[in-house]
Parts: structure tokens; sequence; C-alpha cells
């Protein structure tokens, strides 16, 4: 007989859990640790750096909702820790921007742009459509199934 996650008390809530956890982190990394440090380097202080982090911000809300993640818990997270790190990145020593120190209103009103905008596309984009006879996230909708 073998046993299956099923089989354990609480196995399946556990690993909801850490698949949870997982698509926390993974999410973390890839749509703000990468996805804002990156868009630094390449706009610096230009203000076409508004314009490319609402860009971006579709395509952070999507792979969310392709993947059912809520992102409530990572919105908290995000605000939080994106406050450090303008504050860090602004200090008047850190000259990585053709040697002028980063603009703290451009980089905090781009930043939390984004970082809202993906918070109120992932919601949206899961928002449960009625379609016929069948209830199903508006994303879905997007891709008619024949």
């Amino acid at each position: 007989m073998v046993l299956g996650i099923e089989d354990i008390t609480g196995g399946t809530t556990i690993l909801a859990f850490f698949i949870w956890l997982g698509l926390t982190g993974l999410f973390y990394l890839v749509c703000y640790m990468a996805a804002l440090n990156t868009f630094d380097d390449l706009t610096g202080n230009h203000p076409v750096k508004l314009l490319a982090m609402a860009g971006i911000a579709p395509i952070s809300a999507f792979l969310m909702a392709m993947f059912d993640y809520h992102p409530t818990v990572l919105f908290v997270l995000m605000a939080i820790s994106n406050f450090y790190r303008v504050k860090n990145v602004a200090k008047p020593e850190v000259t990585r921007f053709n040697g002028k120190s980063a603009s703290k209103p451009l980089f905090y009103s781009a930043s939390y742009l984004y970082i809202c905008a993906v918070f109120g596309l992932a919601l949206w984009f899961q928002n449960p459509v009625e379609t016929g006879e069948v209830t199903q996230p508006y994303w879905k909708t997007w891709f008619p199934q024949e």
C-alpha cells in the first residue's frame, strides 16, 4: 500500500500552504526585485520610468492571475520593502545613475505606481465573470474554448 499526500492529516492543506509560500517567493523575486531593479538601471532618473513601470505591471499581474495567486500578502511585503529599497538607492553617496543620485519623488512614485497597478490588475484579472452557465476568471474569457 502506497500512502499519498491525502493520507496524511492536513497533508493537502500543508502542501497548498507550501505552494503558496513558493509562489510568494517566486513573485517577490521576479515581479519585484528583478523587475524594479532592472527598470531602475535602464531608465535611471528619466521620467519615462513611470511609463515603463506602468507598462510592465499588466505582465506581472497576468502571471499572477494565471497561477490563481491572490497578491494581498505580496502587496504588503512589496510596499514595505520598497520604502527601504528606494531609501537605499536615493542616498547621496550612491551615484550609479550617470554620477547623480536618484530622484526620490520619481523613484517612489514610479515604484509604488507599479506595485499598486500589479495588485489591482491581478485582482481584476481574477474577477469572476459569468459566461453562460460557467463562472470563470476574467482572464480566461480572453481565450475562448471551442
